[in-house]
């Protein structure tokens, strides 16, 4: 299967794509994407401009060569035959085709807007399940927090006797970062969900194991929230996005519940 590359402007938000070698190549000669373009690599998950990978950027622009048009047949002439009776190829058909404005690439164009509106959808999602992460821990740790603001004695001491509150932290962080579009912080998303889905669980799990009845929707909440967390930075396509946004987003609102919530009626 030919390689596809994902496609954004310099001062683009949104991506287009999956283009092929060939169809890049069409664009660049329609002067629909430079070199500063950026371009999705999946092996350091980051976007590279075109111009820093020297060989992609051979192939799509490749050195010129001097082209020379056939003269048609006219009506009144010989007909022609061989290549001299093939129709032209217009550069505005070629790019349309490449963009999947045409009934034969039209799937192409369907597949790139799912994708675009997964994208669009999936980014605020994992911000809003961070933040969510993030007040389940740091709530009940308002008076460490306030402790350590006013310079209380003693609360720099509750801060590393309770070292949960700097996962909060960094929940709180990533998710700021994402509600400003920063997907740079997948890799690191990726590695706290694997992290904290591993180590609640097993915790929550022994709680249940010990006689705590909570435990084991604690542990069954964060491993839905993991999961959300880590599918929703890997997967483009809408349906798998939002079974796992669903999972992530109800993970963190049962943490958010059964840790927060829940004590406060039960004592009411």
């Amino acid at each position: 299967m030919a390689e596809e590359y994902f496609i954004r402007g310099p001062e683009d938000d949104t991506a287009s794509g999956p283009f092929t070698l060939d169809a890049l190549l069409t664009l660049a000669e329609a002067d629909k994407i430079s070199p500063e373009h950026y371009y999705y690599d999946p092996k350091i998950e980051s976007w590279v401009q075109i111009k820093s990978n020297e060989p992609l950027l051979k192939q799509i622009y490749p050195q010129k060569r001097k082209l020379i048009l056939r003269k048609r047949a006219d009506d009144s002439g010989d007909s022609g035959s061989g290549e001299d009776a093939m129709p032209a190829v217009k550069i505005d058909e070629m790019l349309a085709a490449a963009e999947g404005h045409t009934p034969e690439t039209r799937h192409v164009r369907t597949l790139r807007q799912w994708q675009e509106r997964t994208a669009a959808i999936s980014v605020p999602t994992l911000g809003a399940m961070l933040l969510i992460s993030a007040l389940s821990v740091l709530y009940p740790s308002w008076n460490i927090i306030n402790g350590i603001i006013n310079e209380t004695e003693g609360s720099l001491q509750l801060l590393f006797q309770n070292p949960v509150v700097f996962l909060g932290a960094l929940d709180l962080l990533m998710g700021i970062f994402l509600l400003l579009n920063a997907t740079e912080i997948f890799p690191l998303i990726r590695f706290r969900a694997m992290l904290g889905s591993g180590f609640f669980s097993v915790v929550f799990t022994a709680a249940w194991i010990n006689g705590d009845p909570v435990g084991l929707w604690l542990a069954l909440a964060s491993l839905a929230f993991g999961f959300g967390l880590y599918i929703c930075t890997l997967t483009l396509n809408f349906n798998l996005m939002l079974v796992s946004a669903s999972a992530g987003v109800i993970g963190a609102l049962a943490i958010f519940w059964f840790t927060n919530l829940a004590p406060l009626f039960l004592a009411s």
